[in-house]
């Protein structure tokens, strides 16, 4: 048994992605506080989250359990001054703190900050970013020794592959801590001790939805005939342009932003307009019903 397991979560971020950490976490035994700045973000999360329970019990991606169960493991909360009156008693304080929140900089660093500086030193400080390297936080956190990333792949029912990446100076006992709580929550945890852009996976993934997004912006093919294309010749039941889709479309303009902020404009300015346009109309994929294309609510292209 791993020393001082996480128990306790508390998740920052009541989007897509923190929505299906919190039902995740919260079905297989930890009790979660999801918590974001905005009403709706939080009851479109808590009726997400009941709406897949009988789907995901049958299918086998959660244990047998009916609705008290499962919200008698969650609390959802706003932000508040003092953060720590949040949880009800510092006895109650999260083993983990995991931020989810879309890939803004200098929102992660803001709310890293704060709540490092509310939580004890025993509470893990975590960033579920998908594109920035830890070194881009671990100034920021008060105690860096407890900090890592935390990184989740979408659908994480699903995908149950995880990233856990080292700080600067991420002491031996964190990982640890999340390599257990990985696991427990059915995840296959890579541990990046070496700090990469996008870890394992994105890193391979974003050659190919470049490559995608070129054929497209050069009039080669179509996203129906790039993702025909693919699954055809790899078996895979999901294709590039569909991927985008699973992603969330927003999620993927805000990884572009980034990537074209370090790569510069010319190769990724004119690609990014074709993901920009889905998302000034609202269409983000499988989270909106509609994205590169028809996806009913909450099914995955493809699947």
């Amino acid at each position: 048994m791993v020393k001082n397991p996480v128990r306790e979560v508390a998740i920052v971020g009541a989007g897509w992605t923190g929505r299906q950490i919190a039902g995740q976490m919260a079905a297989l035994g930890d009790r979660v506080t999801l918590i974001d700045a905005m009403q709706s973000a939080l009851d479109a999360s808590r009726a997400w989250i009941l709406e897949q329970l009988p789907r995901f019990c049958s299918e086998g991606y959660w244990p047998a359990m009916d609705e008290p169960t499962l919200l008698g493991r969650l609390t959802f909360a706003l932000p508040t001054d003092p953060i720590t009156s949040q949880f009800e008693h510092p006895a109650n304080f999260p083993d983990l703190l995991l931020e989810a929140v879309p890939e803004h900089a200098a929102l992660k660093r803001r709310i890293l900050n704060g709540y490092s500086k509310a939580l004890p030193a025993s509470t893990i400080i975590a960033s579920n970013s998908s594109y920035f390297t830890p070194s881009t936080f671990a100034q920021h956190v008060i105690a860096p020794e407890r900090f890592a990333h935390f990184h989740f792949h979408v659908p994480i029912w699903k995908a149950t592959l995880f990233d856990i990446a080292s700080g600067p100076i991420t002491n031996q006992e964190t990982l640890d801590r999340l390599i257990d709580l990985a696991h427990r929550i059915g995840q296959t945890p890579i541990v990046n001790r070496l700090e990469n852009t996008g870890y394992v996976f994105n890193f391979l993934l974003k050659g190919l939805l470049q490559s995608s997004l070129q054929l497209l912006d050069r009039g080669v093919a179509c996203p129906e005939e790039v993702d025909l294309a693919w699954r055809k010749a790899t078996g895979m039941p999901v294709g590039p342009f569909g991927i985008m889709d699973q992603i969330g479309l927003d999620v993927m303009q805000q990884t572009m932003s980034n990537a074209r902020f370090v790569e510069g404009d010319d190769a990724w300015g004119p690609l990014m307009e074709h993901v920009q346009k889905k998302v000034e109309q609202g269409n983000l994929g499988v989270k909106s019903g509609k994205g590169f294309f028809e996806n009913p609510s909450g099914q995955l292209p493809g699947g």
